[in-house]
């Protein structure tokens, strides 16, 4: 066996075993790409963002449970001509008089009581916090999966093109046989000619082929945000998680699924809502006080000084017994969206429950499928090397040899689909039943 089937069969035995050739660059691991994105990538960052709004919106200040506090303080200075004529026969005639007023006060005013609308509020702003955490949660999970199946394209990519250039290598051998074989007398011209095609063929895909590389590369680090054209390698297998049985991930689907738990979350915004409304039929009492200081001065008139300090306090006391009937509507059309989000809760449940059994029943499928794959390049390659074998020796002829060829490079091409399709499908599974946030390693 010379060097050039040596080096295919080399390729072809990593092939087998799932191991990706260094390129040029960094390595760059799964894990690692995945840390990165949870940090960086720019709908991770948008949804934390909007987490963060809804903490910062969840106060019982915002739900109206706190006293509100206002200090005022204004004052005036004014020269006017005064003329003013008494009972008791006084005349007062003067120009320029000179005239300050300064008043100033704490005003504090506390509803203690609306008809319970700001408990109601309350939970409301609880429930849209915990709404817009899901919201991130979901993000995450959709972010994982698509770096991830990012990620495991520039691998599938990448071992493709290992298969090419071990097929090339195989061409290569077909070469040095048909020259030999040539120069011997006991060849010809069309049997070498058809192996440089089918080299020159196999050198064309393989630079398509990298085109398309690189272009999953870009892809990755769009979604990590980082530059497109960071020039990187991945050192990972295909690695595969196990999967549960289709029980075990009906009850994870119905426990962990983030679309069901925010679906489940919007039903109960809309019963706090319903509260807030039918809140605005009951009386509302509020508690005020003040503590003010007001000072009026004329340099003329009948009263040259008034000044007055002191506390004042009170409630008030509202209670609307009729606005056309509007309340009444408002509520009427929050039961109807209310039953609008138990509606889209059910519809939910029903489409990830449907989901789950379907990408379980393609999980089971891919994996069978990979296992008749890796089954079917050991075949290729055995099959292969009889037929490059027997041409060396003068006992086959480079069409057997060329049919096992592309048996082989298809093989290697269906074998590389299978796996990724089987990620593809894991990923899927993972998602619906929750199990992606909750994996430690991706949460780092």
């Amino acid at each position: 066996m010379n060097k050039h089937m040596r080096k295919a069969l080399f390729i072809c035995t990593l092939l087998l075993s799932g191991n990706v050739f260094a390129q040029s660059g960094p390595v760059r691991s799964y894990l690692d790409i995945i840390s990165i994105a949870l940090k960086n990538n720019y709908d991770i960052e948008l949804a934390r963002n909007n987490t963060r709004i809804a903490a910062a919106q969840n106060t019982a200040g915002a739900a109206g449970m706190l006293p509100r506090l206002d200090i005022n303080a204004n004052g005036n200075k004014a020269s006017n001509d005064t003329k003013q004529d008494f009972s008791s026969g006084l005349t007062v005639n003067q120009k320029g008089v000179q005239s300050e007023t300064v008043a100033a006060g704490a005003y504090l005013t506390w509803t203690v009581f609306d008809g319970l609308k700001m408990f109601a509020t309350k939970e409301r702003l609880k429930l849209l916090e915990q709404q817009s955490e899901l919201s991130l949660r979901l993000q995450v999970e959709t972010t994982i999966e698509e770096v991830t199946l990012y990620y495991y394209q520039v691998v599938k990519q990448q071992q493709l093109i290992n298969g090419i250039e071990a097929s090339m290598s195989v061409s290569d051998e077909r070469i040095h046989i048909a020259d030999k074989k040539l120069t011997l007398g006991s060849g010809s011209n069309v049997e070498l000619l058809q192996a440089k095609l089918d080299m020159n063929a196999l050198k064309s895909d393989w630079i398509t082929q990298r085109y398309i590389l690189n272009e999953y590369k870009n892809n990755l680090m769009v979604l990590i945000k980082e530059q497109p054209d960071t020039s990187f390698t991945v050192d990972t297998n295909f690695e595969f998680a196990p999967i549960a049985s289709m029980e075990q991930i009906r009850e994870m689907v119905e426990r962990n699924n983030t679309s069901i738990a925010l679906a489940g979350k919007n039903v109960l915004v809309y019963d706090q809502t319903i509260r807030e409304l039918r809140s605005q039929t009951m009386p509302r009492l509020a508690l005020n006080t003040n503590y003010v200081f007001s000072r009026n001065s004329n340099a003329a008139g009948f009263t040259l000084l008034n000044q007055n300090t002191g506390l004042n306090y009170g409630f008030t006391f509202t209670w609307n017994l009729f606005n056309g009937l509007n309340t009444r509507n408002q509520v009427k059309v929050a039961k109807l969206q209310t039953d609008n989000a138990r509606l889209q809760f059910d519809q939910t449940k029903l489409s990830v429950g449907a989901a789950a059994l379907s990408a379980y029943t393609r999980w089971v499928g891919d994996r069978e499928i990979m296992t008749l794959e890796e089954e079917n390049i050991l075949l290729a390659r055995q099959g292969l090397f009889i037929a490059t074998e027997r041409e060396r020796l003068g006992l086959g002829n480079y069409l057997e040899t060329k049919q096992s060829q592309s048996s082989f490079q298809d093989a290697i091409t269906r074998l590389v689909n299978a796996r990724y399709n089987l990620k593809q499908s894991e990923m899927a599974l993972r998602r619906l039943s929750g199990s992606l946030t909750r994996d430690s390693s991706l949460a780092k």
